[in-house]
């Protein structure tokens, strides 16, 4: 397991990482029944619903609870009672007939997602553990069906909320893109599906402009024009809120999006039912970006390459094709 350059958030201590994970095959009940096995524990009898749980009592406890739910808002929020009653029906056989026609075909194409408490970074490998006991259980994941999109999510607490850190992550990511995208071979349905839409043209323009030096408020703003969306593969918006709420809230008010001081990864693929993938080869390739944030010299390099390969793309092929002729007599 790699380490990022810096150990300690941005308040100085050490940092964090939340995981989530999702997958299907399992129901709510199996996984539930994994994390125990696990890592001991019991459902907590006031979280548990028919869409959703929460385990408690076991070994990372101290931390918080893990959550089990189908992610499938309309369900696991009551919101289907509210449509129902909107048109003139009543709760009850008729709503719960429907609940259950939704939920099985959710089941079917909605992913179950396992949500970790915030672990310390040294923790992570035992989270292969669960991963583990998964696996055994004829888990599936985002290869086990082509319309399967299902994405793994990494949380890490930041280290630090300063304005040139954060564009400089932003950077990193941006340069890095192409990059991990290859690297990680991100699941055909998932780069179809809206739910790590890239970053617009545009928008990496701007934060790869040799002299973007924006305060917190305009790189909060700048990240709002261009993306108001939580479908991003680096999804800035549940610090953004946690930064400023209502500037974010007034641009994107989905009742989606958390508020928490951590970045939200949500590139990599859910491989879970192949032996050889793991959480922390994932975490691994995350840390490469926070180690070419943290290099601001090879940053400051790689920033200029860009922006001449893409403001001047003909020159930048032309002096790649000399360079080629003169290393070929040479």
């Amino acid at each position: 397991m790699k380490t990022p350059p810096s150990a300690t958030d941005h308040e100085g201590q050490p940092r964090t990482i939340g995981v989530e994970v999702e997958l299907s095959g399992l129901t709510l009940e199996e996984i539930a029944a994994a994390v125990i096995a696990t890592y001991g524990g019991r459902v907590e009898p006031e979280s548990r619903s028919r869409y959703q749980c929460e385990v408690v009592g076991h070994r990372f406890d101290q931390f918080g609870a893990f959550k089990i739910e189908l992610d499938a808002s309309l369900l696991k929020d009551g919101r289907l009672d509210d449509t129902f009653r909107k048109i003139g029906l009543e709760a009850g056989e008729l709503t719960d007939s429907i609940e259950d026609l939704v939920e099985r075909s959710a089941m079917h194409v909605v992913p179950m997602e396992v949500v970790t408490p915030p672990l310390p970074l040294e923790r992570l490998p035992e989270l292969e553990e669960l991963r583990e006991a998964l696996l055994k259980r004829a888990v599936k994941d985002t290869r086990s069906a082509w319309f399967f999109a299902f994405g793994l999510h990494l949380n890490p607490s930041v280290p630090s909320v300063e304005a040139t850190e954060l564009r400089d992550v932003l950077r990193a990511f941006l340069l890095l893109y192409e990059w991990l995208v290859e690297r990680l071979e991100v699941d055909t349905a998932r780069k179809l599906t809206p739910y790590i839409d890239p970053f617009p043209r545009r928008y990496s323009k701007l934060v790869l402009t040799p002299g973007y030096e924006p305060d917190l408020t305009g790189l909060i703003d700048d990240y709002l024009e261009h993306n108001p969306t939580r479908n991003r593969p680096l999804d800035m918006l549940p610090l953004f809120t946690w930064l400023d709420r209502d500037r974010v809230l007034s641009v994107v008010d989905d009742g989606l999006t958390s508020s928490r001081p951590t970045f939200h990864y949500r590139l990599p693929n859910c491989n879970i039912a192949d032996p050889a993938w793991s959480i922390t080869r994932e975490w691994d390739h995350w840390v490469v970006v926070e180690r070419l944030a943290a290099d601001k010299a090879l940053l400051e390099r790689m920033t200029g390459e860009w922006h001449k390969r893409h403001e001047h793309p003909l020159a930048h092929r032309l002096e790649r094709i000399k360079a080629a002729i003169a290393q070929w007599f040479e």
